[in-house]
């Protein structure tokens, strides 16, 4: 019994110390991590210039007595509009974590803005720990990056070709663009005349709930009306500031467009002023050589008696 006991003890123990010095050949294990909250989507800056900025902070781990040294590679699609920027390679000390920073920026505005704030883009960031130019471990790690949603409904409003006389109207075009990253909508249209209150625009109820597309550098997707302009028949010539602004249902935003209109007093095209002129003319000359007093028959004949009287006379003293 003594024996087998023994013999057990042997076999156990045969088996056992491989697998210690195993476990002392295997040195504590180092880890790679996010110190930024990566669980959702990180979304960078954005200005309205469609300049962006982000930061990404990770750590390295280190459990073990030694230095560690890891390589760092970045891998993401670099059509995108994303730059990254960080350490190619790291050192960290036995027994102790670091962090490190990634910092984020954008590459040309007019990329930054056709990103879709639906979409995101992928980065994987690998960590191999070399010693001397061999690599012996590596840990990984990814994240998702995209931009936040931007507004931005700009109107344009067309001068008329057409003059506006007072008593009629003229159609003009107003003209919506979307500068933004995302679909947006009117929520209203409103026009406001300055020093005119004969004047009026028609036709803003076409631009509610209206969807405009992102406008791109080509200028498609710009979203067109026309409205029209009333001027009331008692409207005096002048000039006249109009303003048309629309309210975005994305950021709820007014924005708004500004031209100058000339109302003209209306030209009349009846010539019988002109005629009545003319017969008030006629008449005044008529009037004017009427002037003179006409003779009666009984002063002719007074004129003549005493015509007759004077010959008679004159031919008698020179007889």
């Amino acid at each position: 019994m003594r024996k087998t006991y023994l013999v057990l003890l042997t076999f156990v123990l045969s088996f056992s110390l491989p697998l210690s010095s195993a476990q002392e050949l295997n040195p504590p294990s180092w880890e790679l991590g996010w110190d930024t909250d990566m669980d959702s989507t990180y979304l960078v800056d954005l200005e309205d210039d469609w300049d962006l900025t982000g930061e990404l902070v990770f750590y390295i781990n280190n459990e073990r007595t030694g230095e560690l040294n890891v390589d760092l590679t970045y891998d993401y699609d670099e059509e995108g509009p994303f730059e990254f920027d960080g350490p190619d390679s790291v050192s960290v000390g036995g027994s102790s974590n670091k962090s490190f920073s990634i910092s984020i920026t954008g590459t040309d505005a007019e990329t930054v803005r056709a990103f879709s704030p639906s979409s995101s883009i992928k980065l994987t960031l690998l960590g191999q720990e070399t010693v001397g130019e061999t690599p012996v471990a590596e840990n990984e790690i990814e994240g998702e990056i995209s931009t936040p949603r931007m507004y931005q409904l700009v109107p344009e409003v067309q001068l008329p070709t057409d003059t506006l006389f007072s008593g009629s109207w003229v159609e003009f075009d107003l003209e919506v663009s979307n500068l933004g990253n995302n679909q947006d909508a009117i929520t209203s249209g409103e026009a406001t005349i300055r020093s005119c209150p004969h004047l009026s625009v028609t036709g803003l109820d076409s631009l509610e709930g209206t969807v405009v597309e992102v406008t791109d550098e080509n200028g498609t997707g710009v979203a067109s009306f026309t409205l029209r302009l009333e001027a009331t028949s008692s409207h005096q010539e002048r000039t006249c500031e109009v303003s048309i602004s629309i309210l975005s249902e994305g950021d709820g935003t007014t924005r708004s467009s500004t031209m100058n209109v000339n109302v003209e007093a209306q030209q009349s095209t009846d010539t019988s002023g002109d005629a009545g002129d003319e017969g008030e003319d006629d008449g005044m000359t008529s009037t004017g050589s009427e002037s003179m007093p006409a003779l009666s028959l009984i002063e002719i004949f007074l004129v003549l008696l005493l015509t007759s009287w004077f010959s008679l006379r004159s031919q008698r003293d020179f007889l």
